[in-house]
């Protein structure tokens, strides 16, 4: 009798497990991944092109450029010509009157009515001078008895010249004005640079961050199931009289851990949604993100050599730098020559005429019945001369800062480059044996069930191997997450984002 009973126990028992051994194989395949979001998903390509056109960091940045480019406009048109005209039409009576032979009417009171007209045109030009044309003609009418021409109509045609010769001269120092603002239209531009280059890094990140986590999340769902599967099992055997209760508590202890997981699980990947959003530039955060999935991996072999070459010339924080030196290397020139004392030459001729009318004077100007010259020196020393060597001093000590700042943050990047190459290589590594785990845990999975179908091992075994080939695919997962943002950082770096994502920047 008690065999009997035993027999039948172990026949039940051994019914349960091979119904449970079919479910077990059906869970134990892992989940397929797709190669590309299906149709209404969004793709890394797509997630690139929306940050850049609405990311807040890049549209700031592009204004910045802008500001720039109107400064090199500004600095520019300190040369262009400026022209000038002037009308002026003045009268005036002398309040008593003066002998009788002064004026025409006897002793009427003294009186003058002028007109005039000018025109001028000023050249600032880049030795620091500046060259001023003038034209005009003038109307003299008064009841004067001594004039001879009455109204006499006069023409006035001059140029005039003013040169420095130490502080302020020289074309170098004054074209140092714009290319100092050409200067900082290439930092701006570099900046943009590397904001968009962040940009894109920040997305690439967010993507794969949150195609992880939905990944993990469903093997968290998967988790979850075997965990109800094995608990159902072990409360249906716990009735048969063939499991005790002490089975069935740790199966729902399996459950509640499962659950558990699943809930951190669920946040983080609603977190990892809303910094992909973020990333984005989405100010409201009500449409969901879609399907995501990695995008496929071209075979990569990183070079130290290559790719901190191409940090050098690509990346902008150094030409940053650079543009920063050549400004502080401009300013101290200006410095330096505004250590001078003033000495300034001037210079200038013109002719005049006296006729009867506009157009005589006009016409006979230019025959120079009458005319003028004249040239001389200006010199202004400020005594001691402290100011302007204290600036010297200012420029060169920003230029020496700025040049050991250069060489820290080329030390940095050296280092920043040797770790990337490092972790793409070691992630590719890591990726290679991740693979390889999946595999041999599916091939033991397989071998525990084939013990569990021979009745040499029990569900809580099989569940244990399938326990071990999700936390190999969730690995695995993880490897090539990190591959990923490992390549992104090299490329970050290298600067070569560009290129991948076809953006084309303005270059100065």
């Amino acid at each position: 009798m008690t065999i009997t009973l035993r027999r039948r126990l172990s026949l039940a028992l051994l019914a349960g497990l091979l119904a449970s051994s079919g479910a077990f194989a059906q869970m134990a395949e892992p989940s397929p991944r797709p190669a590309a979001p299906a149709p209404g998903g969004l793709t890394l390509e797509e997630c690139v092109a929306r940050a850049l056109d609405k990311n807040f960091s890049v549209r700031i940045q592009s204004f910045a450029v802008s500001q720039a480019k109107d400064a090199v406009i500004i600095s520019k048109s300190a040369y262009d010509p400026i022209f000038g005209a002037n009308w002026q039409k003045s009268v005036q009576q002398s309040p008593t009157a003066l002998f009788s032979t002064t004026t025409a009417a006897g002793s009427a009171k003294p009186q003058t009515n002028n007109q005039n007209t000018s025109f001028s045109l000023t050249q600032p030009v880049i030795t620091g001078g500046t060259v001023t044309a003038n034209y005009g003609l003038a109307r003299d009418a008064s009841n004067y008895v001594q004039s001879l021409i009455n109204p006499s109509y006069n023409g006035q045609a001059s140029i005039s010249i003013s040169q420095p010769l130490l502080q302020g001269a020289g074309v170098d120092f004054n074209r140092a004005t714009i290319q100092i603002a050409q200067a900082g239209e290439k930092i701006a531009s570099l900046n943009l640079r590397s904001s968009v280059l962040t940009t894109i890094y920040n997305v690439e990140a967010a993507y794969n961050n949150l195609v992880f986590a939905r990944e993990q999340h469903v093997v968290a769902q998967d988790s979850l199931k075997l965990a109800q599967q094995l608990l159902d099992e072990n409360v249906t055997k716990r009735n048969t009289g063939v499991l005790t209760d002490l089975d069935v508590v740790q199966a729902q202890a399996g459950v509640a851990t499962a659950q558990s997981q699943l809930i951190g699980f669920t946040q983080a990947m609603d977190n990892a949604a809303d910094i992909l959003l973020q990333a984005l530039g989405e100010r409201e955060f009500t449409d969901p993100v879609g399907r995501v999935a990695f995008p496929e991996l071209s075979p990569v072999t990183p070079s130290f050599a290559y790719s901190y070459k191409l940090a050098r010339d690509n990346g902008p924080n150094l030409g940053v730098i650079q543009a920063t030196i050549e400004q502080y290397k401009l300013q101290a020139l200006r410095a330096r020559r505004a250590n001078l004392p003033q000495l300034n030459a001037v210079g200038g001729a013109g002719y005049s005429s006296a006729e009867h009318s506009y157009s005589d004077a006009n016409s006979t100007v230019w025959s120079g019945p009458g005319y003028n010259w004249n040239v001389g020196l200006t010199v202004s020393v400020p005594l001691g001369m402290r100011a302007s060597r204290a600036q010297y001093r200012q420029a060169m000590a920003s230029v020496q800062s700025e040049q050991t700042v250069f060489d820290q943050v080329d030390q940095s990047l050296m280092v920043q480059v040797r770790a990337a190459v490092r972790a793409v290589e070691s992630n590719q590594q890591a990726v290679a044996a991740a693979a390889e785990t999946v595999k041999l845990s599916l091939k033991q999975n397989e071998l525990q069930k084939a013990k569990f179908d021979a009745g040499v091992a029990t569900s809580y075994d099989v569940l244990q191997a399938q326990n071990q080939l999700e936390t190999a695919r969730l690995t695995e997962l993880q490897a090539q997450v990190n591959l990923r943002n490992a390549l992104a950082n090299l490329r970050f770096l290298e600067g070569t984002s560009l290129d991948v994502y076809r953006v084309s920047l303005p270059t100065k």
